[in-house]
């Protein structure tokens, strides 16, 4: 606390005056710094297929998250194709307590390029997430239900808002 009164005390030198062993000022500037060189971010929607267990619209167990590594869509079609099963594998059906569901979860990203090629894809360039602000201004994710146990397809999801929050 006494270092924080000393430095408040401190102070700037007027034009003219020598500052021991700075020098002595002879001017003041304000300078405005050069605007910011334009980036380019490009734009891509992502999709990812969630898999829960739920009771009574309650979600009990997260069965899993699968991205569309394989090809677009390819997430909502394994995910179903694996609940499927699931369901068949512990006798859950439309009358059953429990229901299995794949949420379907669209939402768009801000990347940027870099210098090497995408290991899955040689003929394009590998992306990088943008650290900060990588949704700021893009719509928020849209989550339907893609297949339910119980035959609730195509129903919106209610998302908690604080998913949605922009990126900083």
């Amino acid at each position: 606390m006494k270092m924080d009164k000393e430095l408040q005390k401190l102070k700037i030198p007027q034009v003219g005056e020598f500052v021991r062993p700075i020098g002595k000022l002879i001017n003041i500037e304000v300078v405005q710094p050069p605007p910011p060189k334009p980036e380019t971010n490009y734009i891509f929607e992502e999709i990812e297929a969630r898999c829960e267990l739920r009771l009574n619209d309650e979600v009990l167990k997260h069965l899993g998250t699968l991205n569309d590594f394989y090809g677009l869509e390819t997430s909502v079609e394994s995910a179903i194709k694996e609940m499927k099963e699931y369901v068949s594998s512990r006798n859950i059906n439309k009358n059953s307590d429990l229901e299995v569901v794949v949420i379907r979860k669209a939402y768009q990203i801000r990347k940027r390029p870099i210098d090497r090629y995408n290991i899955f894809s040689k003929e394009y360039h590998d992306f990088e997430f943008i650290e900060h602000g990588a949704t700021l201004n893009l719509p928020k994710p849209i989550e339907t239900i893609a297949w339910s146990s119980k035959g609730d397809e195509g129903k919106p999801v209610e998302t908690d808002p604080s998913e949605n929050e922009e990126a900083k």
